[in-house]
Parts: C-alpha cells; structure tokens; sequence
C-alpha cells in the first residue's frame, strides 16, 4: 500500500531468507501450517467467480464483492513467519461479521520462492489454510502476487535479486513466470479464489523510476499468459495505484489486452497536486468515480482496490464519512467492487518497529482497531455492504454518458508506437521522436509529471462540473468511439500545443468538425498556447494574442440557457504563465455570450450544421484545479456547463437541483438504480429530476426499503450533509 509519492520512492525493507529458513524447519512449524481437522468439515463450498464482461457472476447472478486488506494487527507483514491459526481465524470470523464477501492479502515473494526456483511447501500449506477458511467464513480470496512493496516505505525484496530489474531482467523474468504458473497450476479450479491481482502497486518500488512502458507490457503479459497457461478460471488484474491518472508504465492503455480488469486506488489525500482540498471535500469525495472512469476509458471494468483514510490524520468519523461518498460514488461509476485499506490497525507492538515505526500514519488505516474493536468505518462499511448485497444487476450497466471528455491519443499510446503518426512506407531519412526517450537504448524515459498533472487537473475540475450541471461524464481516448456521445468537452490543454501527451493532435478536429456538422455538441476552453486549425469553421472565432491577465471576470451580455445578461464569474489566477492566461478572440460569424474585464470576447457560441459548439477564452478548469478548497466555497463555473446543456436540448437522465448533490444511474430495461451522493457539508431537500419514464422509486436501506413519492418526473429526498443513498427505479 503506498501512501505518498515519497513514501514509495524510498526505503527498502527486506525479508531475511535465513530466518524464513530457519523457522520453516523449526520441528512442528509445517503442521501449524496446516488447517485444522475440524476447519472445513461443514464448510458450504463457494460458488467459482466469473467476470462477465461488466460485473463478477457467481451461481448465474452477479453481484459486487465488497471488503479489505487484511494485514494481521499483532504480527503485521511478519505474519507467514510468526504464524498464527488461531488469530487468523479470528480475523476471518470479524470479517464475516462485517459483512466482507472479498479479502485481499500478500503473497510474499522471498516467503514462497526463498531461493531461485526452490518453493516453499510451508508458505502453500498456509495458503491452503486461508482457502479453507474462505469456504467456511464465505469470504472470497484476492492473493497479491510478488510483493513486494507494502505499507509505507516497505520494500519486502528477494535476498537474490543481486540488483537485477523484475519488470526486464530475463532471468528474473524466467523466474517470475515459474512461480507465477505454479500458482496458477496448484489453484486453477479452486473456487475460493475470486482473481489473481499480479502484485501490488507496480512498478515495483525498489526500480519505479527504472521501468519504462515496454517493461510494464512485457511484465503483464508474461505473468498472466504464465498463469493463464495453467489456470482457465480466475480473472486477472495488476493492483496498480495512480497509473491511469500519473501516467505511469502501468496505466491501464498499456496493460489493457493482458489483463480482465482494473485496479485504482483513489488516496485523494495525498495527491495534493489534484486535490488541494481537506480529506472530506466535494472534489476529493469524488476522486474513486473519476479514477474508475478514467481507467474505464481504456475498455475495461475497474474496481476500487484500495482507499481510505489514517485515524492517526483524520477523526474517525470524517474517515468514515469520507469512505462513505467514495464507495457509493465509485459503485455508481461502475466500479465492480470495493475492497478499502484496510482491515484492521496495527498494535501497539508494531509501533516499535519498521515499517510502522518509521510511517507513523500506517499504524490507524484499520476499520476496526488492533483488539478487533468497531471503528465507525466498520459501522458504515456494514451497512453498505447489506444495501449493495440487495442490488439485482441483472442485464445492468453504468449509464452511458452525456458528455465525453476526451483523452488524448499520445496519453494513451505505449511510447515507442509510431503507428499513428501518419507516416508510410520507408523513410530515406527516418523520424525519431526526441519525446519518446524510454524506447531509446540508453535513454531515459521522458519527464512527464507537469504536464500529466496539468491535463489530468483540467479533466477533473470539468469532470466535477459536469457532474454539477446534472451531466454524467466519461473519458474516451482520442481515436475511440467518442462520437456517440452527445456533448464533447474540451477543456484547455486539450487545445494547447504544449508537450504532446496534454493535447489533440491537429487531424482532430476535421473529426470535430464533422461530429458538431452531424448533431454533435462541443465545448472548448483555450488558454495562452492554444492552437486549434480552422478554428472559426468550428467555434466561429479565432485566436489573435495573448491576454495577459491576474484576475478574469467573465460577464454574461446575451441570455444564455439560463444564464441571464449581467451575471457574473469571478476568477483569481495562481501564477503568470501561458497554462493560465488566456486568449485574445476575433469573432468570426460566431456570437458573444459573456465579455471579460475588459470587454473582450470570453464565451463565444456557434452553430455548425446541426450541432452547436461553444467556446472560453480562457481556462476555466485549470483556474478551479488551482484553487484549493474550490468546491467548499461559493462556486457557480458549473452553471455554464449547464447553460450550454439547455442551449443544446441534451436532456439528462437524472438531476438534482442542488449541484453538490450527486445523481448517477445504473440502468437496465426499463428499471435500474439511481445512486444519490450528497458531497456537501450542508443538508438539503433535493429534488430529484429524471428524463426517463419512472413509475416507481424505492430507496434502498441496509435494514428496511421505504418508497418515495414520484410527482410527474420528480421526487423530493431529505438528505444530512455527506449522506447517500441508493435509489431503485422502474
């Protein structure tokens, strides 16, 4: 589990093999190992899990596994060597009484593999022994292969690595296929095991700088086609955190064809550089729906692996509060199951000793408290897990979105792959990318923090505002299907011509062009190094100069979907540089909306064909993601989303009249759920609003189901501040 960026960059933790040894031959040790007699006698056998393309099936019904990492409070990472059956069971039992249908736990690597090619038969015999007590407790398995790096700065390595790389040395590639087969080939058709997570938060810490996209593809592939070879039942994933939204070698575009599914762990805490809020913040409480859609992007279900918040931070309440929003706004993003960090919290024993003595926060990430004591997560995870254990997603899906907003392709892309650069046949003087470092021998791979920051802020702030304006957003990539949608979002620097991992590539928007021509909705917001081709065939304007600015004050003069002449949006600029000033217009056919301080263009509409396009003169995103705590205070941006919304006629499927207050839909035939999430610290009385044919809602308790009252397309809930709840319609 990382928890900070520098935290999984430094310190490496090791397993002494010898006293692994020593102990695995100690008289009596093996037999601890073993299972009791008694464990499994009148156990019911699990059902085997399948993944059916959205959702985990078990028995022919789908359902959503819901838990938590298990780390043993007494022994912690010590556990395989200060073995203890009796505890373990205890845990399982605690587990079972909270309501957990999934654990996921550590394989540890130098434990089951202690020298190259030589395994272990202690460590499969106490896997064996967990495989019993998930029959006996109903509790399905989540293995993490490899580990690896684990809690705080830990990095748990194999005494005989000698400094070789695991994602690239061919050796160590030989030897990780092996075990990883092995793996497969002794548990192929055991029910207990609902998938096989490779290994936890690649790349591996010890090499994260080291390890290029050609590694983390090579890497997966070799590992799943490993266990694939032997084992035909188990989905796979790679327990990756923050690679769909850091960039990294890991991010699901570059795993997407070896694996089943994705992983995210949503630790809004601490990425600051998104998140400049207070933990239990509107934007933060939104961080597990935006990392699930922006893994979801790549053609893949996502599940949240790990998420949560240290009591040694945060009050035990605001934590579970906190976990709360997260879990029903991740489930209502689609994700296909919840799994927190993590199960319990350290005793005061661990306090003394690495990982825990030098990571202070490691030692209160627990829903229940060393003695196995309910914190108030455990309260609040309990109840969720009755009320998504009643949901019958039968024939179900994520609805689809209203607003695409796009991710371009040279994100997306695997560096090194040229195959849609428009080059053909064979050069006499051949083009090499200076950007594509990594797939360079001898290069390393490009520095692309900033710019990755930049991009993904922007994404979140308009994915936030959507969601504000009643609209559900997803991110296609550049050249996936995004025309279907009816409204696409470009907010700034998807129009920039800065690094190439931030913006369309130019050829986009004849595409654009011919998607707003057809019916299609487009919005855009420019900032200083903007550059869009035959930009006034679409937004009916083009770019003169830049402008300069300190403060941007964008004042309606025409009415605009609601927005009325003389209304108002204020913003303060953090910095002097072109990501955040804006663009002098020429208005070309197109007509002002809204003028700035000084007069200037600022919102430009257009009609082209059918469609309707409309544009910024500035980077409203990219101001929100700069503001820290923007989402606690005052703030209206989204009534411009949604006035492009009612200028276009995109109706959406369900809306609240409070913008903090969440509503996204799950949806089959003719029925479904709608999950309400009110990420305010103020209570409302919302009105609900759909523009589907409902003749009855019920919302859906972890103890009783009660009816709410439908008037036309309507229905009022009376909501406490970061309540949710889970509504079911037909």
């Amino acid at each position: 589990m990382q928890r900070m960026r520098v935290l999984r960059l430094a310190g490496i933790g090791m397993i002494a093999c010898g006293a692994l040894l020593f102990l695995q031959l100690q008289p009596g040790f093996a037999q601890q190992a073993s299972p009791t007699a008694n464990t499994t006698a009148t156990a019911k056998k699990l059902p085997p899990v399948h993944l059916d393309g959205q959702y985990f099936t078990r028995d022919g019904k789908r359902f959503l596994p819901v838990g938590a990492h298990w780390v043993p409070a007494k022994a912690a990472m010590q556990w395989p060597v200060q073995w203890d059956p009796k505890d373990i069971e205890a845990d399982f039992a605690k587990m079972h009484e909270l309501g957990y249908s999934i654990v996921r736990f550590d394989m540890m690597w130098a434990w089951f593999e202690p020298r190259p090619g030589d395994y272990n038969p202690v460590a499969f015999q106490q896997l064996d022994y967990f495989v019993s007590l998930a029959h006996k407790y109903q509790i399905y398995l989540h293995p993490s292969l490899f580990i690896g790096g684990e809690v705080g700065e830990a990095y748990w390595d194999v005494p005989w690595r000698h400094g070789r790389h695991p994602h690239s040395d061919p050796e160590m590639l030989r030897l990780e296929t092996n075990l990883a087969a092995e793996f497969g080939r002794r548990y192929a058709n055991e029910s207990a095991i609902i998938a096989w997570d490779l290994t936890d938060e690649p790349p591996f810490w010890i090499v994260q700088a080291q390890t290029t996209d050609a590694m983390a593809i090579n890497w997966t592939r070799l590992i799943a086609g490993a266990i694939r070879r032997e084992d035909k039942l188990h989905p796979i994933v790679v327990g990756t955190s923050g690679e769909e939204i850091g960039h990294g070698p890991f991010r699901p575009d570059n795993i997407a064809k070896e694996v089943d599914f994705f992983s995210v762990h949503p630790f809004t805490i601490y990425s600051s550089d998104l998140f400049p809020d207070p933990m239990l913040s509107e934007r933060g409480t939104y961080g597990a729906a935006f990392e699930i859609e922006m893994a979801n992007g790549a053609g893949r279900p996502a599940m949240i692996h790990e998420m949560g918040g240290s009591t040694a931070q945060y009050s035990p309440e605001r934590v579970a509060l906190y976990d709360r929003l997260q879990m029903y706004s991740g489930v209502a993003a689609g994700s296909i199951g919840v799994d927190l960090w993590c199960y319990t919290d350290a005793s005061p024993e661990q306090f003394h000793k690495t990982p825990y003595l030098r990571t202070p926060q490691e030692t209160r990430w627990g829903m229940t408290a060393w003695d196995r004591q309910d914190k108030p997560l455990a309260t609040e995870f309990k109840k969720f897990s009755k009320t998504v254990g009643q949901l019958d997603l039968t024939g179900v899906t994520p609805a689809p979105a209203e607003v695409a907003i796009l991710i371009p392709g040279e994100w997306a892309r695997t560096h090194g792959d040229f195959s849609r650069f428009g080059l053909t046949g064979p050069e006499v003087t051949p083009y090499v990318s200076t950007f594509d470092g990594d797939a360079m021998p001898g290069q390393a791979p490009p520095s692309t923090g900033a710019d990755n920051e930049w991009l993904m802020s922007s994404a979140l702030n308009s994915f936030i505002l959507a969601h504000r304006a009643g609209l559900k957003a997803d991110f296609p990539r550049e050249y996936d299907d995004w025309a279907k949608r009816p409204m696409l979002f470009l907010p700034s620097p998807l129009t920039s011509t800065a690094s190439v991992i931030v913006h369309v590539h130019s050829d986009f928007y004849e595409r654009a062009r011919k998607y707003v021509e057809g019916g299609g909705f487009l919005y855009a917001s420019v900032a200083a190094d903007a550059a869009i081709p035959d930009m006034e065939t679409i937004f009916g304007a083009r770019l003169v100069d830049t402008a300069v600015v300190s403060e941007v004050t964008l004042k309606i003069v025409e009415p605009f979907g609601g927005l009325k002449p003389g209304d108002t949006f204020h913003y303060s600029l953090s910095g002097a540089n072109p990501h955040v000033w804006g663009s002098l217009l020429e208005v070309v056919g197109g007509k002002i909306i809204a003028v700035d301080q000084e007069g200037r263009p600022a919102l430009v509409a257009n009609t082209v064909g059918s469609g309707k396009t409309l544009l910024s003169a500035y980077p409203l995103e990219t101001y929100l993601a700069n503001t820290p705590a923007a989402f606690e205070k005052t703030e209206s941006t989204h009534r411009i989303y949604e006035a492009f919304r009612n200028w276009t006629g995109v109706k959406a499927a369900f809306q609240s009249d409070q913008p903090s207050v969440e509503v996204t839909s799950l949806r089959g035939d003719h029925r479904g759920y709608a999950v309400v999430v009110n990420h305010s610290a103020q209570a409302y009385k919302a009105t609900i609003s759909t523009s589907l044919p409902v003749k009855s809602i019920r919302q859906i308790g972890s103890e009783s189901s009660k009816a709410l009252s439908v008037e036309g397309s309507s229905w009022k809930m009376d909501l406490e501040p970061y309540e949710a709840a889970i509504v079911e319609w037909k």
